[in-house]
């Protein structure tokens, strides 16, 4: 992947199966000690946070600093309120994505991680959306084809928002479409991760193609007498 500036240092956040996407927005609730550090240090610099998701096998070192994914999202925080017991409810704004090129463990001064990133580019120009439109129709059929299945209640939904209407999507350019969609439905964060990961648009939408049609197919296929559809 190209680069799109020189090497910057971010504090890192590591969550469980959260993968910001650029254009995104992320509320958080900060609690934890070293979070609480990180946010503070954050509004008194450049509001900057950069966010990592954790790797699935990584999961039972949580409490450390356990192995994350080296491509992330770069978040601006735009609102932040300090609760009384000093935790705090911010809003990350995504910015851009980055690599992580070397990180720095937490010291007792700074009990967070750091990283040394890479900002990667994205495009500049959109692709001729004569080329991209066969990718975005399919992308909302399958959409429409999901919602309109689990509004019949042969599955239980997975959509966080089920009032979405795919003509509230008409607004979003091509680039900030398949973002919004992985938002709104439920992905695991290899799914979300190859997301953030992939070079351009048309890669992203064939990615998010394939990952509605594989839920399609989920949704229609019965197993044995005496179980329930495949979730």
């Amino acid at each position: 992947m190209k680069s799109a500036a020189t090497p910057d240092l971010l504090p890192i956040f590591p969550l469980p199966n959260v993968v910001l996407f650029p254009t995104g927005s992320l509320p958080l609730y900060i609690f934890e000690p070293r979070y609480r550090a990180m946010t503070q240090a954050a509004l008194k610099g450049d509001r900057r946070i950069g966010m990592a998701a954790i790797r699935p096998e990584a999961l039972d070192g949580i409490d450390g600093n356990p192995a994350i994914f080296p491509v992330g999202c770069e978040g601006e925080i735009s609102g932040a309120r300090e609760r009384p017991d000093g935790t705090l409810d911010i809003l990350l704004v995504a910015r851009r994505r980055f690599e992580i090129l070397e990180e720095s463990p937490p010291t007792e001064a700074r009990p967070y991680r750091v990283a040394r990133v890479e900002f990667l580019s994205e495009e500049r120009d959109s692709p001729d959306p004569l080329r991209l439109a066969p990718l975005r129709d399919e992308l909302l059929a399958a959409l429409g084809e999901l919602i309109a299945r689990r509004g019949r209640g042969e599955s239980e939904s997975s959509m966080r928002s089920p009032d979405t209407s795919l003509e509230q999507l008409n607004v979003f350019s091509d680039g900030e479409l398949v973002h919004v969609v992985a938002q709104a439905i439920e992905l695991g964060v290899l799914e979300k991760q190859r997301l953030l990961e992939a070079p351009d648009v048309t890669a992203r939408y064939q990615l998010m193609g394939e990952f509605l049609r594989f839920q399609l197919a989920q949704s229609k296929t019965s197993v044995t007498p005496g179980s329930s559809v495949l979730q």
